[in-house]
């Protein structure tokens, strides 16, 4: 009698036949029709319930590792052994200038007044109106009855204020942020004594242990697995604990996050109250006074959604390696992802790797979510507030600014008009959609490659029409020219070596026009002899001809991918554009670059292949398209 039961097979119908093979072999089922029997529905609930089984067995075990987990609380469980707290979703923020004027107004106007956290302004965007409030608490004096409140942070938001009574006979009591969209950033933690004390001990969000002792102020922030964000305190030990009835109150702003990035006007909505004597608490309004605000020093900027579960995945192991200590120049990338919310792509090197060296340094780069630089503000938080204390002695961070390599693109396609429904405008349209979407998902970020045959094929398989491609790619930069010729020197790095011509007088090099003296003029190069640099040269073209009437404006230096120009001007301040050629049809970035296409210089040019609609007759005024201009 056969008593082994084969146990490796996890599919229905494998688990089924095994089943059914071992009762064959069984005395009491000799010539037993299974498939006929009633006997074949009970296998089926066998094998049903062993299937489940492993498959609950084989997700359960993919959940319990970071790698392979596809729930998002099984991912920020295991990022917490890490020490990892996941972002929040960001609200939008901008710089404005407000004014209440008084001068008008008929009574005791207060010294000062007081725009407190909270306060309330709206703006709309393409007829949707979103709300602002101030991130924090802001005073300005009376100045002839006007109040100047300027540079006032204000978030996309709801102001939201929740109170706790800490019971410490619940162990390890902690208290949750009931709003999912919470932006963990703008969270403010205080204790008081009681309801009725008016005295609160403000609470810092846990860093390092590093100075934490029994008596720190501090709090912990965690991810729990509803996605919500629970806030607790240490056990007296590490952390200062609350007492009995202590009461924790938590003040936020959530927000729609990404919806309202790139508000530029706004209006007052809210209501100042006074702060002087007894009229203390009473607001401040009446006829004479006026809200508005005055200016915009910044657009709203820097909104995203939470952090997804792959970056997650990503940013928990090095935040972890790193240990809150920036040695490496990737220990640096974690710190500040970490920390940092507004990084819409972050590249940072030694100074070893820099060009040229400077030891001693270590560089960061970031393009921010909506601009194209950090502002000076947003340097020196990350410079003095996110990496103090986390770097050591012997090297000094420093931010760089992106350095942005426009591409032009001349794309040639043939295509066969009998298979398809779109008149040659209609493709031309459809290829410069599909360069946009590739220019959106792959460029743009510090480590977003130009892959030519990549390119090729998005755009071979766009319509089945399209037989074949052909993209000559360039690269571009844009300088301003002035009056003054000892202003207009400028060092331009591209993100590709530059295309090596040699001996050759064709230009490498070429420019929109300046004009100066009334007479336009563009840059040209020549030849060096004996090396592969070239010289930049300013012209004039006269009866078709080119007159050179500035021979050294500059040196082109291609392995480098480097033009230097100076010794030109115009007769106003005038915006050229350079262009290159690249030495590979494949471009790749390096440290502070960024590659961008412009969609302005796509052009795209449709031809009938002539061989596909007239066969061998066609090849005989059939065209190919050069690889240079």
């Amino acid at each position: 009698m056969a008593t082994n039961l084969n146990v490796t097979e996890l599919d229905f119908d494998q688990i089924k036949n095994n089943l059914k093979n071992y009762l064959k072999q069984q005395s009491e089922f000799n010539d037993y029709d299974f498939e006929g029997s009633g006997l074949s529905v009970l296998l089926d609930v066998l094998a049903y319930n062993t299937h489940y089984n492993a498959i609950a067995a084989h997700y359960s075990l993919n959940e319990a590792f970071l790698d392979s987990a596809q729930i998002r609380g099984n991912v920020v469980t295991r990022a917490k052994m890490l020490g990892y707290v996941p972002r929040s979703i960001l609200s939008p923020r901008a710089l404005i200038n407000f004014r209440v004027d008084a001068s008008g107004f008929i009574g005791s106007k207060p010294d000062a007044l007081t725009l407190p956290r909270g306060t309330k302004f709206t703006s709309e965007i393409q007829g949707e109106v979103y709300e602002f409030v101030c991130t924090s608490s802001t005073d300005a004096r009376n100045v002839a009855g006007v109040y100047y409140f300027n540079n006032v942070e204000i978030a996309q938001g709801t102001y939201k204020t929740m109170l706790y009574r800490v019971d410490n006979d619940i162990e390890n009591q902690k208290f949750q942020i009931p709003d999912i969209d919470a932006d963990i950033t703008s969270l403010r933690v205080r204790v008081q004594q009681n309801e009725r004390s008016s005295a609160y001990q403000v609470y810092n969000r846990f860093e390092t242990l590093l100075n934490v002792d029994s008596s720190s102020l501090v709090y912990y922030l965690e991810e729990n697995t509803s996605g919500k964000y629970d806030v607790f305190f240490g056990d007296g030990v590490i952390g200062n604990k609350p007492s009995n009835n202590n009461v924790v109150t938590l003040d936020y702003i959530y927000t729609e996050g990404v919806t309202s990035n790139g508000a530029s006007s706004f209006s007052f909505s809210g209501s100042l109250r006074r702060t002087d004597g007894a009229q203390a608490g009473q607001a401040f309004v009446g006829d004479g006074i006026t809200y508005s605000v005055a200016s915009t020093s910044r657009n709203a900027s820097g909104g995203a959604e939470r952090e997804s579960i792959e970056s997650i995945r990503f940013n928990a192991p090095l935040t972890f390696t790193a240990q809150n200590r920036a040695i490496t120049s990737d220990d640096y990338r974690s710190i500040i992802l970490k920390s940092f919310p507004n990084i819409s792509s972050i590249s940072t090197w030694g100074g070893e790797s820099n060009d040229p060296p400077e030891y001693g340094k270590v560089f960061i780069a970031i393009k921010p979510l909506t601009e194209n630089v950090l502002t000076l503000d947003e340097r020196s938080e990350i410079k003095d507030t996110i990496l103090q204390g986390k770097s050591i002695v012997s090297i000094t961070p420093e931010i760089v600014n992106p350095n942005f390599t426009d591409l032009e693109l001349d794309v040639f396609i043939k295509y066969n008009p009998n298979i398809t429904d779109r008149t040659p405008v209609e493709l031309q349209s459809l290829i410069g959609d599909t360069i946009s979407d590739y220019n959106f998902n792959n460029l743009n970020k510090f480590d977003g490659v130009f892959r030519y045959s990549q390119l090729l094929t998005l755009i071979d398989s766009s319509d089945r029409s399209i037989l074949n491609s052909i993209i000559r790619p360039y690269m571009f930069k844009y300088i301003t020219s002035t009056p003054d010729i000892n202003k207009n020197g400028v060092i331009l790095n591209f993100a590709s070596p530059i295309f090596e011509s040699g001996s050759s007088t064709d230009y490498t090099i070429s420019s929109s026009e300046f004009v100066q003296n009334g007479i336009k003029y563009y840059f040209g190069d020549m030849p060096i002899e004996g090396t592969t640099n070239r010289r930049v040269v300013v012209y004039r073209i006269s009866d078709n001809k080119d007159i050179i009437s500035v021979p050294d404006a500059g040196l082109i230096e291609p392995t480098k991918g480097r033009v230097t120009l100076n010794n030109f001007a115009s007769d106003t301040d005038t915006q050229i554009r350079i262009s290159v050629t690249p030495s590979s049809l494949d471009i790749a970035p390096k440290r502070d670059q960024l590659l961008n296409i412009d969609p302005q210089f796509v052009n795209v040019t449709a031809e009938i292949d002539t061989i596909s609609t007239a066969g061998s007759t066609g090849s005989i005024n059939y065209t190919t398209t050069s690889r240079l201009r």
